[in-house]
């Protein structure tokens, strides 16, 4: 069984399909990234697979766990499972990198403090920003503060990260940072799905590749099949505007 598996997954906004019966498993280790024209319904299929938004129709199942909005013990613990690195970074300005790292395990998990402190500590190492720990969002750059969510997120133990372009609100320069913590992340076997611009990222990182538009999947394949050899045209045009 796939760690996650999308059936039919559906959803609506003013009578406007934005995901149109999408289909999709999610295998342990996978870096599948997506890509897309603005409006392709990428970031709203992202949110509706952590119910961040609620799905008109098919189903969400990760882990044999299927996700069911109407029971909130049951979305509390398929949250549980995934992380979400947002294009806002979303830190806590009255609070120090290191706390905003702790606040989630504290709070949510009530995991013993000491603990958490060690373990975020870590994970700010493992970003690089070490040697920010005390410092505030507003002393970091964009970069730095995109790293501190990523390690937030991690610091909930998470089985599957999902990434929502999360170098497009970066200065073109501090876009490579981000990125390689990310590759740092797929080296280290995290399964990730990445909402994404960076299409170099896609190609070198990804092990699967998925174009949407008007909220379906048009195309999906290894990064050599969708950047060398797509088989749609609309596919083949969009590559050939942004690369």
């Amino acid at each position: 069984m796939a760690m996650m598996e999308i059936n039919k997954l559906g959803k609506v906004f003013n009578s406007h399909k934005v995901l149109d019966d999408i289909d999709l498993n999610v295998e342990k280790g996978d870096v599948i990234a997506i890509i897309g024209p603005s409006g392709a319904g990428k970031s709203t299929f992202l949110r509706c697979l952590i119910d961040l938004e609620r799905r008109d129709s098919g189903s969400v199942n990760i882990d044999g766990i299927e996700l069911n909005p109407d029971d909130k013990k049951c979305v509390e613990k398929v949250q549980a499972k995934m992380g979400m690195v947002f294009q806002s970074f979303n830190l806590f300005p009255h609070m120090t990198v290191l706390k905003n790292v702790m606040i989630a395990p504290v709070r949510v998990k009530k995991a013993e403090k000491k603990e958490v402190e060690k373990k975020a500590r870590e994970l700010l190492k493992k970003v690089g920003l070490s040697d920010r720990v005390d410092y505030y969002p507003s002393q970091l750059s964009g970069g730095q503060q995109q790293r501190v969510a990523i390690a937030r997120a991690l610091a909930m133990n998470p089985e599957l990260m999902l990434f929502d372009e999360p170098t497009s609100a970066l200065d073109p320069e501090l876009v490579g940072e981000v990125l390689k913590v990310m590759k740092d992340l797929a080296d280290d076997g995290m399964t990730m799905v990445v909402v994404t611009h960076e299409m170099g990222f896609a190609r070198e990182v990804a092990n699967k590749v998925i174009f949407m538009e008007k909220g379906k999947i048009i195309e999906s394949g290894t990064p050599k099949e969708i950047f060398f050899a797509p088989k749609t045209e609309r596919t083949r045009e969009f590559l050939k505007k942004v690369i």
